[in-house]
């Protein structure tokens, strides 16, 4: 099935994901980075903020978003380390932004429960399961979408990268 093969293979490249960080995957795959530019000035700010704090990790490979049918995402390594020039980057990420039509949410509810169901299976891999399932369909029924990756995610990881659309990652990346 194509959701075990993505969080398959999500957990192999991150083995303390969580559901939460399975869905925000997932959840970037469907939406794309649209809610991230409702307010262009503060998704720039945030964006240079970013860049400017963060140590490269020599990440220069792209990931899928969830199964990858729409989006994926471009580490920002590829910035601090002079091979993407960050304005192209830029560009081409608020490009991703306003590219896509943002899905129903009573529709991403839907697939949502169809992902959970499908990944099952390999819950006692995936840290927090139980627990993040509760939180998540909290938010859903709240209406509310977006979630961020988990403390532990983020501690152990630290990741930095946007989302692009697979259209402007190539164009980005010359593939």
């Amino acid at each position: 099935m194509e959701y075990l093969g993505a969080a398959e293979e999500q957990l192999a490249l991150y083995p303390g994901s969580s559901l939460a960080d399975l869905y925000k995957s997932f959840f970037q795959d469907a939406f794309g980075p649209g809610h991230l530019v409702d307010d262009p000035d503060r998704a720039r700010t945030y964006f240079d903020n970013e860049l400017a704090r963060m140590q490269s990790r020599g990440r220069h490979k792209t990931e899928s978003c969830g199964v990858g049918r729409n989006f994926c995402r471009i580490p920002m390594d590829l910035i601090a380390d002079g091979i993407v020039e960050k304005e192209a980057y830029y560009e081409a990420f608020v490009k991703s932004a306003r590219s896509f039509t943002l899905p129903d949410l009573s529709q991403w509810k839907k697939e949502w429960q169809t992902i959970v169901e499908a990944l099952r299976p390999l819950s006692h891999l995936i840290r927090e399961f139980k627990a993040d399932e509760r939180r998540i369909e909290a938010l859903l029924a709240k209406g509310s979408y977006a979630s961020d990756h988990s403390d532990h995610y983020r501690r152990i990881y630290d990741p930095h990268y946007r989302i692009f659309t697979i259209e402007e990652m190539e164009l980005l990346l010359g593939m």
